[in-house]
């Protein structure tokens, strides 16, 4: 079943489930929990090779996450000024994923708020609506969640946290509930590698699925052949672009999920005291 986007507004994801009865018909031959189901994709890091992601998610009609090192951008094998305006004209978000990818937790409290608060300072300055947040590396504590809340965001992603189908663990989530978890502490499917298949990504929707639905988050990294470990090649990316956008799922930006309006700028002195 597909949501109409003449019929329905961007709606949280509690209210999403519950107005999907009314937003849409409903097609036997598909699992009656895939309008339950909402995917969102995500892209790490501002690698160059995310270009390639952009044409593939504009082709399918769908849109994803693009978490920007701030000070990496236009720097080699990173995507440039142009690329990234170029992915936020085309409908994708633009989140923040601090200035240089330190591992928070190592650094003075001053040091992360200079990473996160000035990261999205200098994101806001280049004409981005950043509401989302990446922990690098999935890393953070205490100090780091209080900090990327008061430098504005309104939520924060992890890495990992839900189970892959390979794992049996009977208790262990499958995918994440936006409005019983703490927006600061999101949990992703495993971060994707570059042996990945098709049919693995499929399983995590499908599986997603027959535990009652739920948000479905994608970590992508590179997007080549087997130029980094944390990479899928394009072809199997493109394969499962097209079949996302044809099962029913809802596809939709990190931001829009958790919901919340863009947050002012955090003021200078606070974001390097």
């Amino acid at each position: 079943m597909t949501l109409s986007a003449s019929r329905c507004v961007a709606v949280t994801l509690a209210a999403l489930l519950a107005l999907v009865t009314a937003c849409g018909g409903k097609d036997d031959q598909k699992p009656s929990n895939a309008a339950k189901t909402v995917v969102s994709l995500t892209f790490d890091d501002a690698w160059a090779t995310q270009a390639v992601a952009g044409d593939l998610l504009r082709k399918h009609r769908l849109v994803g996450t693009f978490y920007i090192i701030s000070d990496f951008v236009g720097r080699p094998k990173r995507l440039t000024k142009a690329q990234v305006g170029a992915l936020a004209a085309a409908g994708n978000e633009i989140g923040g994923h601090t200035l240089t990818h330190p591992r928070l937790p190592t650094l003075s409290e001053a040091a992360q708020r200079r990473e996160i608060c000035d990261d999205r300072r200098a994101l806001l300055a280049m004409g981005y609506k950043p509401r989302s947040f990446a922990y690098p590396y999935g890393l953070f504590d205490a100090r780091t969640l209080a900090i990327v809340r008061g430098c504005g965001y309104n939520n924060a992603r992890r890495s990992g946290g839900l189970a892959p189908p390979s794992n049996p663990c009977p208790t262990c989530a499958r995918s994440e509930n936006p409005g019983t978890t703490d927006p600061y502490r999101l949990r992703t499917l495993p971060a994707v590698r570059r042996s990945v298949t098709l049919e693995t990504l499929k399983s995590y929707v499908r599986q997603a699925e027959q535990h009652g639905g739920g948000l479905v988050t994608y970590e992508f990294h590179n997007i080549c052949d087997s130029c980094d470990e944390f990479s899928v090649r394009a072809g199997v990316l493109d394969q499962f672009l097209g079949w996302v956008a044809a099962s029913g799922v809802s596809v939709r930006l990190f931001g829009d999920v958790v919901g919340g309006d863009l947050r002012p700028a955090p003021q200078p002195a606070q974001a390097s005291k």
